[in-house]
């Protein structure tokens, strides 16, 4: 009765800030904005007249995949190196890479942007990426890290005397039993990467909108139709976390081997 009531609080905030905006999204992507009658495809066709919307949906797929390959290619050595460390330098360590989250992500963009402006760069693609890149890095490397260090090390020492030498061991051993964290990791970011707008505002100067930046346009002129893409969205994430579940069916505990 005790753990009962206890949970009472989360379950009135669970349905305030999820439950009622997700189903406020639902309500708004499906009436048509000019009668406010019930049509489900009414604002995807308004969308589809959108000029823009076709070069907004282009930046959005090349910044996020773009952010996620390198977040990916940066992160997997770091989370691999952070495996092998003793625990009191571990911990400094990580604790250098999440040292940036702990500053509001608004001073960061605009203390970049100034080293840019110094630095004589123009604002553009490149500089929207890298500022994606710097904002979502450690969402990256944490799951990576947690993955790769639940991977039970016999399986590497068992390739090992199977004769599989290091690099051998890496690709067909540890790349393979770290997808979950792979997928975790890339879930992670892509889809924030492609919902901002604060950082492409500051990053380009405006010149160029993602997916979030056109949502927030939208929002004072059609709220339907920003509930429209919303949604899209929302199905996107929804198939992310099912991939994402489907490679993490152990709790995280590793993946398959090939």
């Amino acid at each position: 009765m005790f753990k009962k009531a206890l949970s009472i609080p989360y379950a009135i905030f669970m349905l305030l800030f999820v439950a009622l905006p997700l189903a406020l999204i639902l309500v708004y992507a499906f009436i048509d904005a000019t009668d406010g009658s019930f049509d489900m495809l009414a604002n995807f066709k308004e969308l589809a007249k959108e000029d823009a919307l076709g070069k907004v949906i282009k930046n959005s797929i090349i910044a996020g995949f773009s952010t996620s390959a390198i977040c990916l290619i940066i992160a997997y050595p770091i989370a691999y190196y952070l495996t092998k460390k003793e625990f009191n330098k571990k911990g400094v360590m990580i604790g250098l890479f999440l040292a940036p989250m702990w500053v509001n992500f608004l001073l960061r963009m605009m203390a970049t942007k100034a080293v840019f402006s110094v630095l004589n760069i123009k604002l553009g693609m490149g500089t929207v990426i890298f500022g994606l890149t710097y904002e979502f890095l450690p969402f990256m490397i944490m799951p990576l890290y947690n993955t790769l260090l639940k991977i039970d090390k016999s399986y590497i020492e068992g390739a090992g005397d199977l004769g599989a030498t290091p690099t051998k061991a890496f690709w067909k051993v540890t790349v393979p039993l770290s997808m979950p964290g792979v997928i975790s990791g890339l879930t992670m970011v892509i889809i924030p990467s492609v919902t901002t707008f604060a950082v492409t505002e500051i990053m380009s100067n405006g010149k160029m909108m993602l997916l979030g930046d056109f949502i927030y346009s939208l929002k004072a002129d059609s709220l339907n139709m920003a509930a429209a893409i919303s949604f899209v969205l929302l199905l996107f994430m929804i198939a992310s976390m099912a991939i994402s579940n489907k490679y993490d069916k152990d709790g995280g505990n590793g993946g398959k081997l090939w």
